[in-house]
């Protein structure tokens, strides 16, 4: 049973949040001195959120004075982070910052315009607040993440790239508009998404990410098109987080119960879907004879990035082909 966010332990929530700001490709920046909300480009640099805005927009002007900023940034199963801090500019320009992120394997990709046309701004966190909606299963780093895609793969295959464009614009037409869009300020409540609980700045600061949670959406997609014949055998293995849908309760070959291995033979898989990852391993829909149900395959030992799930899953796969053998 998924637990109130009330009793997540600190620990797991500056995790999460910590994923949520890894996984995320773009915020929402709100600048209350400017009247100014809209969407930049984010990466995440330890714990401060890097922004990537237009040269001549409101937001460097702002940073340029030391004016306070929120960033909301939402995660891949409806998870919602709210940051807020001083924002300021850095010494990176947008051509450092993409040397910088290709020698980590990764890229930007500029929709529009030239990489001088844009700069880097940063925020000295001193507020976190999170929001984990109901349904999303606690105890892990990253949660469970959610299959699906957003942004575009990176060179490395599985870090993700982020849109460079943003778009900032006034907020509202009027400053009515303006105090109406700030109703939802940093007070641990928002009416629309449920319970909130302010993320303390110490665990915050000492948390590190679930790389592989943050970027899930991706490796998922992956997984799933490109090697589904490999899914199908490594989810003859996997331990049964539910029941087969549509099995006799008490018939041979019926239900298994929750934890329970679920092991069939090769030949009896119909199919297999990769629907969460983190680092401590995967979640899969499998059909066979029995119905569908849901198995949990896990890692051998926790991944440290998503380069290092490649090397796991094949070793996971040899080990899964000499037991069928």
């Amino acid at each position: 049973m998924t637990s109130p966010v009330s009793d997540v332990e600190m620990p797991v929530l500056a995790e999460q949040a910590r994923t949520i700001l890894a996984g995320g490709r773009r915020a929402l920046l709100t600048l209350p001195c400017a009247n100014v909300r809209g969407w930049a480009g984010l990466i995440d640099d330890g714990g401060e959120p890097l922004l990537i805005v237009g040269a001549d927009s409101p937001p460097v002007d702002c940073a340029g004075s030391g004016r306070r900023a929120r960033v909301d940034i939402c995660g891949h199963n409806g998870e919602r982070l709210v940051l807020a801090g001083v924002l300021r500019l850095t010494a990176d320009t947008a051509e450092n910052l993409v040397e910088r992120l290709a020698d980590l394997g990764r890229s930007i990709s500029v929709t529009a315009g030239d990489l001088d046309d844009l700069r880097i701004l940063t925020m000295s966190v001193d507020d976190v607040l999170i929001c984990l909606p109901e349904g999303v299963a606690r105890g892990t780093g990253g949660g469970r993440s959610a299959g699906g895609g957003r942004g575009a793969r990176s060179r490395s295959g599985g870090s993700g790239a982020v849109t460079a464009a943003t778009r900032v614009t006034r907020a509202g037409r009027s400053a009515r508009g303006l105090r109406r869009a700030n109703n939802n300020r940093l007070d641990g409540r928002w009416s629309a998404l449920g319970p909130a609980r302010r993320v303390d700045l110490h665990s915050y600061a000492f948390a590190e990410p679930d790389l592989v949670a943050a970027y899930a959406p991706d490796l998922i997609r992956h997984l799933n098109d490109e090697h589904a014949a490999q899914m199908r055998l490594l989810s003859t293995h996997g331990v049964a987080l539910t029941e087969p849908a549509g099995a006799a309760s008490g018939m041979a070959g019926g239900a298994t119960a929750t934890g329970a291995s679920a092991e069939v033979s090769r030949d009896a898989v119909i199919g297999a879907t990769v629907t969460s990852l983190d680092r401590r391993g995967l979640d899969m829909w499998r059909i066979d004879i029995d119905g569908a149900r849901e198995v949990r395959v896990a890692f051998r030992s926790p991944l440290i990035e998503p380069r290092c799930l490649g090397r796991e899953l094949r070793l996971l796969l040899d080990d899964a082909e000499h037991r069928t053998d």
